[in-house]
């Protein structure tokens, strides 16, 4: 599972990502709205430049008639109509590039009347200056009509610019505004950048500072339990080497004890009272039990010091020499015997078959009085794992003691009932765990019983032969 610093990383990241995008996307409209409020600050530059030009070529064209009219040079009524032609042209320009502009598309159809109007209007008075003393026409060409028309005019121009001032004016500003507002967005995202990259700064060096006091710990716990594992194993070593001494020692006066009293009572049984033979053949019994326990023992005590041999094994073949052997233990026993398919095995040949023969022995022992005793051996796969068993229908246990089961000189049952020293699983366990493996038992009170056994994956694979 990631860490509590891991997944706020990721969250801050994520978030960050999700900040810069929206911040990247407002500051991309903002910058589009003022490049275009740009171009809209271009085209009303050309409409005010179209205006000048307007107004500037009606002047001229009117500068130029009235001189003509004063002065009869025919060059300067050349400068007419060359005035003209502009001024019409750039009425024809306005009407063009205020296309998007309703009230000066409604100023400029006012305009064009008015122009053509004064036109005319100066015009006829160019021709009457032909037929007419110059007092007459001099008088018309000043006439309040000719001066309406040409008031009419300049006031449209007049306002038509000052329209397209506060429309240049207001776009600018948008302009700068939405230019403001791009940069600001970028500043913000600067920040928050370095903000983040601040925060998550702290937070890795807070969690390295962490990691780094948790390894410390982690590294001294592990000297201090190395310390403690390499004084256990000293003292494993001790007490297992000091209970194959006793137990060794003590062999040869339980077995003094019990041929003693076997010859004890084979001279002189004849004249021992009742009480005193029953006395000895207690004695006999319980030096048996143990001379049995104290083999146990020992076979408890070799199984921690010998080193393990593995091999490749057969185990049908091997659990179908433990049964015969078994069986031979209990020449009187009806038990059925059943051996499935067993794969083979990597194990210690010797330790293996220790162990086959003490869950086989105590499935005969515990169901040897059924009706129809029956013991079989078997496995089946499970998550990719061999699992080995040994089953039987005799007394079971109780589920609740389960726990005990594998636990030294524990017994779930009455010695009297069934004989034992409560070693023979203890042994199995320290088997399956020298095997990497795991053990475990499951049972229904007097509807038997089942054992099961792994042989885990060994990393002592060099040595296999």
């Amino acid at each position: 599972m990631k860490s509590t610093i891991e997944k706020n990383v990721i969250l801050g990241i994520g978030v960050i990502i999700l900040l810069n995008f929206v911040i990247a996307g407002s500051a991309f409209y903002a910058m589009n709205q003022s490049s275009d409020l740009r171009k809209w600050e271009s085209h009303t530059q050309e409409v005010l430049a179209n205006l000048e030009e307007t107004l500037s070529s009606f002047n001229e064209m009117h500068s130029s008639l009235r001189s003509y009219i004063l002065y009869k040079d025919a060059f300067l009524l050349t400068g007419y109509h060359e005035n003209k032609g502009v001024l019409l042209s750039r009425i024809n320009s306005l009407n063009i590039l205020t296309r998007d502009n309703s009230e000066q598309q409604t100023r400029i159809a006012e305009l064009q009347p008015l122009v053509n109007e004064k036109i005319d209007f100066m015009e006829a008075t160019v021709l009457r200056q032909k037929f007419q003393p110059i007092g007459n026409y001099t008088k018309a060409f000043h006439s309040s009509k000719g001066n309406v028309l040409s008031e009419k005019i300049r006031v449209i121009l007049k306002d038509m610019k000052e329209k397209e001032l506060r429309l240049y004016q207001s776009r600018r500003e948008e302009s700068e505004t939405n230019l403001k507002f791009a940069i600001g967005l970028i500043f913000i995202a600067i920040i928050l950048n370095l903000s983040f990259i601040s925060f998550q700064y702290i937070l890795i060096y807070q969690e390295s500072k962490r990691r780094q006091g948790a390894e410390e710990r982690l590294k001294n716990t592990n000297a201090n339990l190395e310390n403690y594992s390499s004084q256990l194993e000293r003292s494993n070593k001790d007490l297992e080497s000091f209970s194959y001494s006793v137990s060794h020692d003590l062999r040869a006066p339980i077995r003094g004890i019990a041929g003693f009293s076997k010859i004890l009572m084979e001279d002189h049984g004849n004249i021992l009272p009742e009480d005193g033979k029953r006395i000895i053949e207690i004695i006999i019994q319980n030096a048996g039990n143990m001379g049995q326990l104290i083999d146990d023992l020992l076979e408890y005590s070799r199984l921690g010091r010998k080193e393990i041999l593995f091999t490749s094994i057969n185990m049908k073949q091997m659990a179908q020499k433990v049964l015969e052997e078994v069986s031979n233990y209990y020449p009187n026993s009806k038990v059925q015997t059943a051996v499935g398919e067993l794969p083979s095995a990597k194990a210690d040949s010797a330790l293996l078959k220790q162990l086959l023969f003490n869950l086989i022995s105590n499935s005969f022992k515990y169901s040897r009085e059924k009706e129809n005793p029956r013991v079989e051996v078997g496995s089946y796969e499970h998550e990719g794992e061999t699992v080995f068993f040994v089953k039987d229908n005799g007394a079971g246990f109780d589920m609740k003691y389960q726990h005990k089961l594998f636990n030294m000189f524990q017994r779930l049952h009455h010695p009297e009932e069934f004989e034992g020293t409560g070693v023979g699983l203890a042994i199995v366990k320290r088997v399956v765990e020298k095997h990497k493996g795991k053990v475990w038992g499951e049972s229904k009170l007097n509807e038997g019983a089942c054992f099961y056994f792994t042989l885990g994956v060994l990393e002592d694979d060099a040595q296999l032969t």
